[in-house]
């Protein structure tokens, strides 16, 4: 078998070469790293930070429209003489606390399978609805809003009329 005399001295040859190849390319992009970080860093945080703001005013929204139907119809399925001014109340304060104005909600209150809820046994159903503009857009509120609505249904006692 033949040997090649400094076949040694070529690698190391090719090898350095290469390791001055590379160090001069990476001496020219030197500081670029940090600036591509911030940039993509500003590309996607800031998007997913205001998407996350988005969704916890729909949260907070639901939360609230949510509570307030919950609320009203259980106050209301009592059938007292001041439940109507009472679940309001009810309403109002549940939509209040999750910082939702009670005076842009929407309430409507159903009773089957009579629509005047006289007959014990019926089932009553509260909806609320209210509209979420999305944070930081001004004048959004009249035109760009996302709508939330929720329901509670509850049955009325069917002992209750008796004495």
């Amino acid at each position: 078998m033949r040997r090649w005399r400094g076949s040694g001295r070529f690698g190391a040859r090719c090898l350095g070469a290469a390791a001055r190849m590379l160090g001069a390319r990476f001496q020219a992009e030197r500081g670029s790293a940090s600036l591509e970080f911030l940039g993509l860093g500003v590309v996607l945080l800031i998007p997913i930070a205001y998407g996350t703001v988005a969704l916890l005013q729909l949260e907070q929204a639901r939360l609230a429209t949510d509570l307030g139907a919950r609320n009203g119809a259980r106050v209301l399925v009592t059938g007292s003489d001041d439940a109507a001014a009472l679940a309001e109340q009810h309403i109002a304060l549940a939509l209040h606390d999750h910082g939702i104005d009670p005076a842009a909600a929407r309430i409507e209150i159903r009773c089957a399978p009579n629509p005047d809820c006289a007959v014990a046994g019926d089932t009553l159903t509260v909806t609320v609805r209210t509209e979420v503009p999305l944070p930081f857009v001004p004048g959004a509120a009249e035109w760009l809003t996302i709508p939330v609505e929720s329901s509670a249904t509850y049955p009325r006692d069917r002992f209750e009329a008796m004495p």
